[in-house]
């Protein structure tokens, strides 16, 4: 597609409407987002101590997150070779602003691995189904699970994450 696909059975509610007491009377639960937007019902969170600035060290680490400027004649496949090709290598695409269009996340792995990741076993996707795949280098192009591959070390793979999929969905890396 030529835009960001939607998800048409992607249930979204807010602190309040769950947590309240207009929908459950009893509600138990914990949530990895910190805010502190909750229904007074619940009380007020707590945060663990430390959480906010591990999360801004990691995303502010070099050795972690990197950042390339793109001249202003960007195509998708440019930003994918780029991506493909960097050193030191990349291990995750994170495509937060839905930048990758056009192809299927199966097509973008498949590209990431003819246009680089020479260090890489497979690439790491998300189907049409939600499920993690796994685009293996050996072979004909074989896509399989990822709980399937176990055995694969976690530096030997690329991962993936189209926009729709950015949150919500933990590949370990």
């Amino acid at each position: 597609p030529e835009t960001a696909r939607h998800q048409g059975m992607k249930l979204s509610a807010t602190g309040q409407e769950l947590g309240g007491d207009v929908l459950f009377p009893v509600r138990l639960g914990f949530s990895g987002t910190p805010a502190d937007l909750l229904p007074s019902e619940l009380g007020a969170p707590k945060f663990e101590l430390g959480t906010d600035a591990k999360v801004l060290s990691t995303l502010s680490d070099r050795t972690v997150v990197s950042c390339q400027d793109m001249s202003s004649d960007w195509t998708v496949d440019t930003i994918l070779k780029t991506i493909a090709t960097t050193e030191p290598p990349l291990h995750a695409l994170i495509d937060a602003g839905a930048l990758i269009t056009g192809k299927s996340n199966r097509a973008v792995a498949k590209f990431l691995l003819e246009n680089g990741l020479e260090w890489a076993e497979g690439c790491v996707f998300l189907d049409e189904n939600d499920a993690q795949m796994i685009l293996m280098r050996r072979g004909p192009w074989e896509v399989i699970p990822l709980a399937r591959v176990a055995a694969m070390p976690q530096s030997k793979r690329f991962s993936f994450y189209d926009q729709v999929h950015t949150t919500g969905m933990d590949i370990k890396q």
